[in-house]
């Protein structure tokens, strides 16, 4: 039942906006989350942005800062590397802002002579950082991912993720990263429901893609809702499966108000 919920983990991109527009239902949602008594936290693979540049996006669309918390794949494997590669020297392809917040969270980046090559979702991307991370990851240094997702979706259409630059290297040096930190791996929910102090039972986890949101989801075993504002499409989806299906977040905001009703 909703109303025995504590914790709502929802994706953002294609499920609660898309671009710079909320999706139908999206503040309806999040404040009926609220009244539950619930919390409303936003996990997202995409690790082009910092927690803080998320959190102004989403109250310059109207979102109450109370109403919710964020938590990225790239604040996700700050942790994985500080866990498994303590102290080692990284490359790091990403944005401007991500990179200030790995260098505030203790990373130590060094472009020169890295121990370690971390890929995140690099919207300032350029050939000379392309050809370098190649030639590293011919080198065999340990090679990490923020997540796997090939597109992310923008108002203009779906546009190249992480997923995508995976290809592009394996193409060129035949290598796959050694690990892959955000959703479908569990962990990174895990953790979620670690901060908040919740359980399996008590979590739902809502999102738009089947092979990274929902398959999180469904190995973290908490229910899990797919909802068809962003990637997926009615008949994307499989015959069987073990997920409940909405339209959109607003029909899942109206699921809470009944169930909390009963």
């Amino acid at each position: 039942m909703l109303k025995c919920k504590r914790l709502f983990v929802s994706d953002m991109d294609g499920t609660f906006y898309l671009g710079n527009t909320l999706l139908p239902g999206s503040l309806d949602f999040a404040m009926a989350v609220s009244r539950l008594g619930a919390r409303l936290v936003f996990l997202t693979n995409n690790s082009s942005r910092t927690p803080e540049e998320y959190i102004r996006k989403l109250e310059k669309m109207g979102v109450d800062r109370k109403l919710f918390e964020v938590y990225t794949s790239g604040e996700a494997t700050i942790s994985f590397l500080k866990r498994d590669f303590p102290q080692r020297k990284v490359f790091l392809l990403s944005t401007p802002s991500v990179r200030k917040m790995f260098e505030k969270g203790g990373v130590t980046l060094d472009d020169l002579d890295p121990e370690v090559l971390i890929l995140t979702f690099d919207t300032s991307i350029t050939y000379e950082k392309i050809r370098r991370a190649a030639l590293l990851i011919r080198q065999g240094i340990p090679y990490i991912a923020s997540h796997p997702d090939i597109n992310c979706p923008t108002e203009d259409g779906p546009i190249p993720d992480v997923g995508s630059l995976i290809s592009l290297f394996e193409t060129s040096t035949g290598r796959r990263p050694d690990h892959i930190i955000g959703k479908p791996d569990p962990t990174i929910l895990q953790m979620v429901m670690e901060d908040f102090d919740c359980s399996p039972e008590e979590t739902v986890m809502i999102g738009d893609r089947i092979y990274t949101d929902i398959e999180c989801g469904l190995k973290a075993e908490v229910d899990t809702f797919l909802v068809l504002s962003g990637e997926t499409t009615r008949d994307m989806i499989p015959d069987r499966h073990s997920y409940k299906v909405v339209e959109n977040v607003g029909t899942l905001a109206k699921k809470i108000r009944d169930h909390n009703t009963v």
